[in-house]
């Protein structure tokens, strides 16, 4: 308790001299699939002036500059925050109600080609062409110059204008319960649903300088989502180890940063709660900040008292359909049982009794819930020059696969529905 204790102090300090400063003015970050015509084409107004300034190039040239120290390190998290944060508020200096959306991409892991997030009055899909240039959404016929002059392309990696399968929400459910420590999580997203959608769009999406399509920022935006849904799940708002660039991370990492988007040498620890030092937004879909910042009020157990907003189970889903957590985790708890695959992939769920489990459905006729078994679908592998632009390990990046693949098939064998 004591050394917990000592660390929440010492983040709280990093913040600045001060204290943590409380965000007066919240905005929340909305889900790409809730988006109307109206709303993407506000989206079109801010983007077009943002490119028209050149800050399409220069938040590509820092991404590629800093890219070595971000992907496959501690930083991921905390600098891509960062990043897209002051992407948005250089968008609100256009438009003051602008906001990122989310693309919770396991909404559509099955068929991403069908996600009306591509849809060609929203991000567009396929390219066209020889160049495979994006003539459709909101960045159509685009002419980009970093990191020379060429038009924004997409090539979906499926071939004939499908995407290969992305991942599924469960898989992500898992990773939220059973990683107790960052660096497991942090490889595990960068493994999985953060290279499939990538690799899936293809184009400059699929490059070192993927911020020159808006799709990065909606993606990451969702990345971001889910560490704080792992953040709260696990009850470790200050959680932060792993690989950094001089050893061993610590909260008062500088977060990566260039000459083109500098964030004047900001900190690791002074980013990691919502809601406070310029973080000012929280998801429709995740647990809301906590009312103050926490430090002072830890538990008996070291732990930081966090305001709940949704339900017991909702922060134990990597699914932003929070009117289906529940018949997740139920649909889990009862499909496997006492089988040791519970535990192993889903401990937050084997500690919950079966009563907890019960769940109230007003429309069912009876006889309970029934719906048609459709199999989880399996993932596309990385391909191989993915894992070598981010000097990713081989065989690490093979076994989170065969563990996703074992999941999938301990679910598809048992009783499981899925609701998603």
């Amino acid at each position: 308790m004591a050394f917990k204790l000592l660390v929440i102090a010492l983040a709280s300090a990093l913040v600045s001299a001060q204290g943590p400063v409380q965000c007066d003015d919240m905005r929340v970050r909305r889900s790409a699939h809730s988006l109307t015509d109206s709303d993407w084409q506000n989206i079109q107004n801010v983007v077009s002036q943002l490119h028209l300034d050149g800050q399409f190039g220069r938040f590509a040239r820092t991404h590629d500059a800093v890219f070595d120290n971000v992907h496959g390190h501690s930083a991921f998290f905390p600098f891509h925050r960062r990043f897209v944060l002051e992407f948005e508020n250089l968008g609100r200096k256009i438009d003051p109600s602008f906001t990122i959306p989310y693309w919770d991409t396991t909404r559509d892991y099955r068929t991403p080609q069908s996600s009306p997030v591509l849809r060609g009055a929203a991000l567009g899909g396929n390219g066209e062409g020889p160049q495979g240039c994006l003539q459709s959404g909101i960045q159509g016929n685009w002419t980009l110059g970093f990191p020379n002059r060429h038009c924004l392309s997409r090539r979906f990696s499926g071939g004939d204008g499908t995407i290969l399968p992305w991942v599924p929400a469960e898989l992500i459910s898992s990773f939220i319960q059973r990683d107790g420590q960052l660096s497991d999580f942090r490889e595990h997203i960068e493994f999985s649903i953060h290279g499939a959608t990538h690799i899936g769009l293809g184009g400059d999406a699929g490059t070192r300088y993927a911020p020159n399509d808006f799709f990065f920022y909606m993606h990451h935006a969702n990345i971001d989502r889910l560490w704080w849904q792992w953040q709260n799940s696990q009850g470790r708002l200050f959680e932060y180890n792993g690989p950094g660039t001089h050893g061993e991370a610590q909260l008062a990492d500088v977060i990566p940063e260039d000459q083109a988007v500098s964030f004047g040498g900001q900190a690791v620890g002074s980013v990691m709660i919502l809601g406070f030092n310029g973080v000012c937004y929280y998801y429709d879909s995740a647990p809301n900040p906590p009312s103050r910042y926490p430090g002072a009020s830890s538990d008996d157990n070291g732990r930081m008292k966090i305001t709940p907003v949704l339900n017991a189970t909702a922060s134990f889903s990597g699914s932003s359909n929070v009117a289906s957590h529940e018949l997740e985790m139920a649909g889990i708890h009862r499909a496997l049982g006492e089988q040791a695959g519970l535990k192993e992939f889903f401990p937050k769920v084997a500690l919950l009794g079966p009563s907890r489990m019960e769940i109230y459905r007003p429309n069912d006729k009876c006889g309970g819930y029934k719906k048609a078994k459709q199999a989880l679908v399996y993932p596309a592998r990385m391909n191989k020059d993915w894992v070598k632009m981010h000097g990713f390990v081989p065989e690490r990046v093979e076994k989170v696969y065969r563990d996703a693949c074992r999941l999938i098939d301990l679910l598809n064998n048992s009783t499981y529905v899925s609701p998603y």
